[in-house]
């Protein structure tokens, strides 16, 4: 099966925004008005505070129509107003969620009584919805319907006759069939009374002639559709609403970071196309304006009375190519992510979902997709993650890649999840646990021989002496096996310490951030040599620094995680030399060779790079089977030429995946350690034998 390479955000989009003025916008500001007077390239910011506003352009909050940058800061909040739409007296008739009918003749009349009360139940979110269902009829007879106004497919009147007049439903609905016979048995038409669409942040209104292009969404604020205090279309129609809407002839859009809240749609992406709609999902002559190249990574949906994500839409038809939608975090009602119809080319990855419906359901056709690392959450009743089919005469989806898609729970069959068992590791170690907060010796057998606390530890070493000394965000200490304390640095209240190494005359080598120091402190607790780091001065203290080493002439290798590059430093503290990396750096060790092995956090993995700076080596973040790689903490190369990694699993990954795995050569896994229980996030290790 042809498989799809999609490109990374940060290809498609720029690897840096570079805006042309920026628009901060304050609660009670018009952001419609600002988005206007905004030039194509200029950033527009929500200042944090409540923005909460009524639909102008195109029943969007705010509409975009041109390439900018919207960052919704933390604290800000995007909210359609109270009570701003209300269900309306037009119907709208749905005939297409069936195999294709012979005859489709339906037609709807009458007054629709607006008094009628909120329905519950699935995709009606308070609407009116009538099921109309063709249930008979032979030799000549009349064809008969089943109806009903309750929860869809309920239909408690049955056997009625069409008469090819108007036939009276209920509160003041009526509906007529142009034909008496000739409909195909179980032929569907859903009838809908309901609210007008809403939507947050629309991108194109669907047949735009250009493409609009290159816009990003970004931050870590809220876009909150109010659905608690606003009526709501069914699920049945056309248009429903969305936090964000991306439509028709749009390109390059990254949505990165925000929340989702009380809305029936998080994200909702589709093309358009301007021929005759036909049976099965097919289409006549026309135009088609296509969407593609759409990254959806890192948001949250809290959701808990709808849906997440969809991809494609059956009413509008247009295709969409090129899709990411990864490591997102969903709560939801109803499905979570669904790549619906006319995709091709797309991503679900690393995504983690509690949802009350389907987590993942691929419905009808799409193709060249990648289904992997996805955790489905809260579930005791042991649902599937994935679903793969279609509705009656319509094109099934080509089946899409799936590995490692897994139930948090288990299965049915097997019962609670097998891989939360500890695996022997086949070596011994000491570990860090920096969620788990504590330091652990582990037998290669997996039992775990010593353990001691530990506030958020980085850097473990065994000392010749037995005892082990480790960093933690307060300080450095060297506890004995008797778990009493042989040596302690205390750090400034004000400050993190990120890593620590024993040095071969005694010292240890601290990681100070804040400051943004490299100290070497003696056996007296008392600095005896300070390095100032020549670090980004706006870097905030968490992010300055990770794992730094001393290496055995006296030079310093630095892991400046914020500045995103490994520094190497003289004896003295002069910057001899800086190495870009792609990521936000944990781990740098110096080879035999002189290359540099370094673990790129977030980023790209893992990466050797050689003494000019070129990256010679490296280990993707999905390159290894079964194994995606969250975040890279610490890197190893033991003197067979395998390499360690470790997989530091939070910022919601507990219980994801190995936290450790070792691979040869050729990247291919040799052993994983998976202790789930005993550990939460291991972030380094020392492999002692």
């Amino acid at each position: 099966m042809r498989l799809l390479l999609i490109l990374c955000a940060s290809a498609l989009l720029g690897a840096v925004s570079l805006f042309a003025a920026e628009h901060k916008i304050k609660p009670g500001d018009d952001p419609q008005a600002v988005m206007d007077a905004a030039a194509p390239g200029d950033k527009l910011t929500f200042l944090p505070g409540l923005h909460q506003h009524g639909l102008k352009k195109h029943r969007s909050i705010l509409y975009v129509d041109k390439s900018v940058e919207i960052e919704l800061m933390a604290g800000a909040t995007l909210k359609l107003a109270d009570n701003f739409c209300h269900k309306e007296g037009v119907g709208e008739i749905t005939t297409d969620q069936d195999s294709g009918k012979k005859i489709d003749d339906l037609e709807i009349g009458g007054a629709y009584d607006m008094k009628k009360g909120k329905v519950d139940g699935s995709e009606l979110f308070g609407s009116t919805v009538y099921t109309v269902i063709v249930t008979g009829g032979k030799n000549g007879a009349p064809d008969t319907i089943a109806w009903g106004d309750g929860k869809l497919f309920d239909t408690p009147h049955k056997g009625i006759p069409i008469t090819g007049d108007w036939q009276e439903l209920s509160h003041g609905v009526k509906i007529r069939f142009a034909n008496k016979t000739g409909h195909g048995a179980r032929s569907l038409w859903f009838v809908s009374y309901d609210a007008p669409e809403a939507y947050g942040i629309r991108i194109g209104h669907g047949r735009q002639a250009e493409p609009i292009s290159g816009v990003r969404i970004t931050g870590k604020g809220t876009i909150d559709l109010n659905a608690s205090h606003n009526d709501q279309p069914s699920g049945l129609v056309k248009n429903i609403n969305a936090c964000v809407l991306i439509h028709g002839r749009v390109r390059n859009v990254l949505v990165e970071g925000i929340t989702m809240t009380d809305t029936m749609r998080a994200v909702m992406m589709y093309g358009e196309h301007t021929g005759k709609f036909l049976p099965g999902g097919k289409v006549g002559p026309g135009e088609s304006f296509d969407a593609e190249n759409i990254t959806v990574q890192f948001t949250r949906t809290i959701n808990p009375n709808g849906s997440g994500t969809l991809l494609g839409h059956p009413s509008f038809r247009g295709r969409l190519r090129n899709v990411r939608c990864n490591y997102n975090y969903f709560e939801t009602k109803l499905t979570a992510i669904e790549p619906n119809f006319n995709l091709d080319g797309y991503e679900v990855i690393g995504n983690h979902i509690k949802s009350d419906g389907e987590a993942i359901h691929c419905w009808r056709h799409s193709e060249n997709g990648v289904i992997a690392d996805n955790l489905r959450l809260g579930d005791v009743t042991f649902k599937k993650v994935i679903s793969v089919n279609a509705p009656a005469g319509w094109e099934p989806p080509m089946p899409p890649v799936m590995k490692n898609n897994r139930n948090a729970l288990g299965d049915r069959a097997q019962g609670p999840q097998t891989s939360l068992e500890p695996k022997p590791f086949g070596r011994r170690l000491l570990v860090s646990d920096y969620v788990g907060n504590k330091v652990a010796i582990v037998a290669a057998d997996g039992r775990v021989e010593w353990s001691t606390p530990a506030e958020k530890p980085q850097d473990s070493w065994l000392l010749p002496n037995g005892n082990v000394l480790f960093s933690h965000v307060k300080g450095a200490k060297e506890v004995k096996p008797d778990h009493s304390v042989a040596w302690e640095f205390v750090a400034d209240a004000k400050t993190e310490i990120q890593g620590c190494q024993p040095l071969p005359d005694g010292r240890v080598l601290v990681v100070e951030c804040g400051p943004g120091r490299l100290l070497e402190i003696g056996r007296d607790g008392k600095i005896a040599k300070e390095i100032k780091v020549p670090l980004t001065p706006t870097i905030r203290t968490h992010e300055q620094m990770r794992g730094c080493r001393k290496t055995a002439d006296g030079r310093y290798l630095v892991s400046a995680k914020g500045d995103r590059a490994v520094l190497e430093l003289s004896a003295d503290g002069k910057l001899l030399r800086t190495q870009p990396v792609n990521g936000d750096v944990h781990d740098v060790r110096e080879l035999a060779n002189g290359n540099w092995l370094v673990a790129l956090g977030e980023g790209d993995g893992i990466v050797e790079y050689d003494k000019s700076g070129k990256a010679v080596w490296n280990i993707g973040r999905n390159e290894v089977t079964d194994n995606h790689l969250y975040l890279a903490s610490s890197v190893e190369r033991l003197a067979n030429g395998n390499t360690i990694v470790m997989n530091w699993l939070g910022h919601g990954h507990l219980g994801a995946t190995a936290q450790i795995f070792e691979l040869d050569a050729q990247k291919k896994p040799v052993r994983q350690f998976t202790d789930h229980r005993q550990f939460t996030s291991i972030n380094h290790i020392q492999v002692l034998e």
